[in-house]
């Protein structure tokens, strides 16, 4: 009986070896990043193509007619080069996150806009804080606000 085992464990092994020894070994390379014909960025620096340089944010309270101390966050970005001038048009990727979560909960196409978020409510007081990204040029802007009683 234990011979009978035995074998049948070899039989395996060996197959085993044989099918792991006879795959060729094949090195497989990563396709160059970037642009074909264009110099790569010096080691550091995050290649910029909307020429986006500064993120302005704004946090303002939304909440006109609710109850005292609640705050419903309206968020307005604006989006500028480094000479001050706003960029324009729909070459950037905003992405809003909000307190207690990890991922962004809104996403805009514009350099300039503004969002408001009526039904995101803080009632709770304290002090909690939006962030506006833009992930083209890697640029972000953490907001804080506080609610109060």
């Amino acid at each position: 009986m234990n011979r009978a085992i035995a074998s049948a464990g070899a039989v395996v092994s060996t197959a085993l070896a044989l099918t792991v020894v006879a795959a060729p070994a094949q090195a497989k390379f990563a396709p160059p990043l970037g642009d074909w014909g264009s110099a790569a960025q010096p080691p550091g620096t995050i290649y910029n193509r909307n020429g986006l340089a500064q993120l302005d944010v704004g946090v303002t309270s939304a909440s006109g007619s609710m109850k005292p101390g609640a705050f419903a966050p309206r968020v307005t970005w604006s989006g500028h080069t480094a000479k001050g001038k706003p960029v324009t048009g729909r070459k950037c990727r905003i992405e809003i996150t909000f307190p207690g979560h990890r991922w962004p909960m809104y996403k805009s196409r514009n350099c300039q806009g503004a969002a408001a978020f009526p039904k995101r409510v803080y009632t709770v007081p304290g002090r909690y804080s939006i962030t506006v990204q833009e992930r083209v040029s890697g640029r972000y802007t953490t907001v804080p606000f506080i609610v109060a009683d």
